[in-house]
């Protein structure tokens, strides 16, 4: 979550420092959607699975993400939003959705997963037929839930498109937010703070 957070706040100073920010200045996401819950469960589109961990663009697309906690059962819809390229070194893919206001989601996975092992891999590779682990966040009304441990089951991953589905049994409430940071908010949970609020996330992605 703090790689996350200084990825937003560093686009956030670039964008600053220009000389004209209403030429550069990213366009604003497009606002969340509020699905019906079945949304969430719609399938995939099907592919071809590239196995590389590296050298991928997306600039359109979605996330559906359902959330199940004591208020109730949600389906969001957010926007693919942020840096085109998904690679975040060391070793990590991550899938950036926005809907202003403080929410959004991401999926993040390690690159050697989809690889196969090291990267770049020149071995011949046999299909990706298993889900992988992923870490998944959520922020929406106001709490950013993440896990993770979460089962990644991708139906089409290669340079021109990827989509998968995710299921995480067990989210947490986080104090702090990456889709709203806050210099006020600790990254640190106080040692006394009571039990964090707990959430199931599944959902479905589709970037091209």
């Amino acid at each position: 979550m703090r790689r996350l957070a200084a990825v937003v706040a560093a686009a956030l100073l670039l964008t600053g420092c220009s000389t004209n920010a209403a030429v550069d200045e990213p366009p604003a996401p497009r606002p969340a959607k509020a699905l019906a819950a079945e949304k969430c469960d719609e399938p995939t589109p099907t592919g071809k699975i590239d196995r590389l961990g590296y050298d991928l663009r997306f600039t359109r697309g979605a996330i559906r993400i359902k959330v199940r906690d004591v208020r109730g059962e949600r389906c969001v819809q957010f926007a693919k939003w942020g840096n085109a390229n998904i690679d975040v070194p060391p070793d990590s893919l991550l899938y950036y959705f926005s809907g202003g206001r403080g929410d959004g989601a991401q999926v993040e996975f390690r690159a050697v997963d989809l690889a196969g092992g090291k990267l770049p891999d020149t071995r011949p590779l046999g299909r990706l037929d298993h889900p992988i682990n992923a870490t998944v966040g959520v922020s929406i009304d106001g709490v950013y839930y993440t896990s993770p441990t979460c089962a990644l089951t991708l139906t089409v991953s290669n340079s021109r498109r990827a989509a998968g589905r995710f299921a995480c049994p067990q989210a947490l409430a986080q104090t702090a937010n990456p889709f709203d940071p806050s210099d006020d908010v600790s990254f640190d949970d106080p040692p006394a703070s009571p039990p964090p609020a707990t959430a199931v996330l599944s959902g479905r992605f589709d970037v091209y």
